[in-house]
Formats: structure tokens, C-alpha cells, sequence
């Protein structure tokens, strides 16, 4: 298994040792997120009950963070595991833009935008 990338520089928003959220640098749509377990673990069947908790705690506070950040209703979740490394994708749906699986079809954009990390960052330390 290959070492899952590190996050560009600027994209992190929280970090709390053992994971961390970061803007995507190929997002889907705006706000595309990433969740990544700082371990290396093929799949979430190998986390324990207590870091599967962990992770899973985190991931529903970024995509409370991701909703008020990008004013939307909903927050698409996806585990992929293409990469053999504990991870999920949140993606913001964007009003007037692409749903469910037709977003994840569409190509894939660099991102350039990092405006929201400081609003993201701030909206999960209020959470801790």
C-alpha cells in the first residue's frame, strides 16, 4: 500500500492528531472535502470501535461546518476505497448544480479557491 497524499499547503482546517479535513486539490464542486485518517488503515473494518466513533464524530461535525459554510441543505458523504486508506469525501450540494451520482461523474477542477478554510477552521473550534 502506497502512503496516502499529504494535504496541500493552506487546504487543512482541522486537525486533531489523528486525523484531518482538508479542501480536495481536484474538488468535484466547491467545499469537496476530505476526511483522512492519519494511520495507516486499509479500511474502516480495521479502525477500532473507539476511532471508528472518533472518526465518524468528526466527519458529521465538518459536514455541519461544510453546510453553514456553503449555506446548503445537504452534504453528500462518500467512503471510497480506492486508495486502501481510511478516508471519506464530503461533498456540498451546490443549488443549481449537480446531484447525487451525476456529480460524481463530472470532472474534476483545481482547486484555487481557499477562502472558506479560515470560516471552516473557526466554525469546528467553536465545536471542541
Amino acid at each position: 500500500m502506497g502512503k496516502f497524499p499529504e494535504p496541500k499547503e493552506g487546504t487543512v482546517f482541522y486537525d486533531d492528531g489523528r486525523l484531518h479535513a482538508c479542501l480536495a486539490f481536484e474538488p468535484k464542486v466547491e467545499g469537496h472535502t476530505i476526511v483522512v485518517w492519519k494511520e495507516e488503515v486499509e479500511d474502516l473494518s480495521y479502525l477500532s470501535p473507539e476511532d471508528y466513533q472518533h472518526l465518524m464524530n468528526i466527519v458529521n461535525m465538518v459536514r455541519n461546518a461544510l453546510l453553514k459554510a456553503f449555506k446548503t441543505t445537504k452534504v453528500y458523504l462518500a467512503y471510497l476505497d480506492e486508495a486502501c486508506h481510511v478516508h471519506w469525501h464530503l461533498f456540498p450540494r451546490i443549488e443549481d448544480g449537480k446531484k447525487g451520482f451525476d456529480l460524481m461523474a463530472q470532472p474534476s477542477e483545481k482547486l484555487t479557491d481557499l477562502s472558506k478554510v479560515s470560516l471552516l477552521s473557526s466554525l469546528l473550534s467553536t465545536k471542541r
